[in-house]
């Protein structure tokens, strides 16, 4: 998800409404799948998750909305969900305050994870330029570092999950950020169902929730993998 909004003019592939998240989340569960943040699906035991249907709910961005319409359905629920955030858009119009992002993170229900900084700003073209460009390997590093420490500063949590922007990344980077940064699970934005084995060596695939899908569309298209 991206951004939750009863604006009926907004509605778009990245915009849903509240009615369709709730519904979206309820739906899910009374078929048998339970919620995870990201690190504890990186952290958790096999033994105790294997077979089972694990949904991670991720929202990019940090759209305000997900603290005015998201986060109330997530405890009406007591659902779990990992909210990846552009440091330098915190407190601008339209996004999240430090204080909303405090409360969801002392929440237990609300991962706050990476979406990097200046990197997001550029167009993804860009992005491969600068990613496949070894002078750049540091800058791009310096960039997840200064994000990484925005978030942790706000939230006085570590910060070990990460969503690349529109989904790009190399091996390089992702290994780097992991080995070296002490992050446990990355996404991309590549369409699809995990079978997780215990595995976020990769980014993990997801899949996209558009306005134009009803609920049950979007549950056969998960729930379809398994069976």
């Amino acid at each position: 998800y991206h951004s939750v909004t009863s604006d009926e003019s907004r509605m778009d592939d990245y915009t849903v409404s509240p009615e369709q998240f709730e519904n979206d989340i309820k739906y899910f569960t009374e078929h048998g799948y339970i919620t995870l943040t990201a690190s504890e699906l990186a952290n958790e035991s096999m033994a105790n998750i294997d077979g089972r249907k694990i949904l991670l709910i991720t929202l990019d961005d940090g759209y305000e909305n997900f603290y005015t319409e998201v986060f109330p359905i997530l405890k009406k629920y007591n659902a779990k969900a990992t909210m990846f955030l552009i440091g330098s858009y915190i407190d601008r119009y339209g996004y999240v305050t430090q204080e909303q992002v405090y409360e969801m993170a002392h929440s237990g229900l609300v991962e706050i994870g990476n979406h990097t900084d200046n990197i997001h700003h550029a167009p993804v073209e860009h992005l491969k330029t600068i990613y496949n460009n070894p002078n750049c390997f540091y800058d791009i590093i310096d960039d997840i570092k200064n994000n990484n420490n925005i978030l942790k500063n706000i939230t006085g949590y570590d910060i070990t999950s990460i969503s690349w922007p529109y989904g790009y990344y190399t091996e390089s980077i992702d290994s780097a950020v992991k080995n070296n940064l002490g992050y446990k699970i990355s996404f991309s934005t590549q369409y699809g169902v995990n079978y997780f084995t215990g595995n976020t060596y990769t980014p993990l695939k997801r899949m996209n929730r558009e306005h134009s899908a009803t609920t049950e569309q979007v549950f056969e298209r998960a729930d379809s993998k398994f069976n």
